[in-house]
This record gives C-alpha cells, structure tokens and sequence, in this order.
C-alpha cells in the first residue's frame, strides 16, 4: 500500500473483533492483529474506490434532461417541506 513505512496508532474495538484478529494470527492467516485491521481498513478503502469510479462513471452517462426534471421535482418536494433546494452536485 503506502511502502513499508508504518504509522503508530491507538483504537478501541469490540471484545469479539480482537478476538477474531487474534485467531486469524493464530491461524497462521494473519501476521500480527495490526496486519489484520491494516488489510481490512485497504480492502475497505479499494472497495470505496471502485464504488466511486462506479457511481461517478453513471452520472457521465445520465441523460441531462432526465436529470434536470428529477431535480426540479425534488427541490419542489424540498421547498414543500421547508428545506433549501438541492445543489444538483
């Protein structure tokens, strides 16, 4: 990921994630209980990654007329019940 280059920090987790953490190191399926939430916090952050590339590729795709009346209904329904207009970000 960022090189070999590791960074010391302190969290709190529940009784039984630690103890699932532990067992993947005894397990042999884990080098240390930091190896594990450093690889799932990675797996966590490609998969947000993909999903973004995913959702930003389908709004280059949306038809702008479409858009444009699904917004104009939505800031009606917003001012209907008193919330400012949406951005259309």
């Amino acid at each position: 990921m960022s090189g070999n280059r590791k960074v010391r920090i302190t969290i709190t987790v529940d009784p039984d994630v630690l103890e699932y953490a532990e067992h993947l190191v005894a397990a042999g399926k884990a080098t240390s209980v930091a190896a594990v939430f450093n690889d799932a916090i990675a797996e966590k952050r490609i998969t947000d990654q993909r999903a973004l590339a995913l959702l930003r590729e389908r709004a280059r795709q949306a038809d702008p007329v479409r858009v444009a009346r699904m917004m104009r209904h939505v800031n009606r329904q917003l001012a209907e019940h008193g919330f400012p207009a949406a951005s259309g970000e």
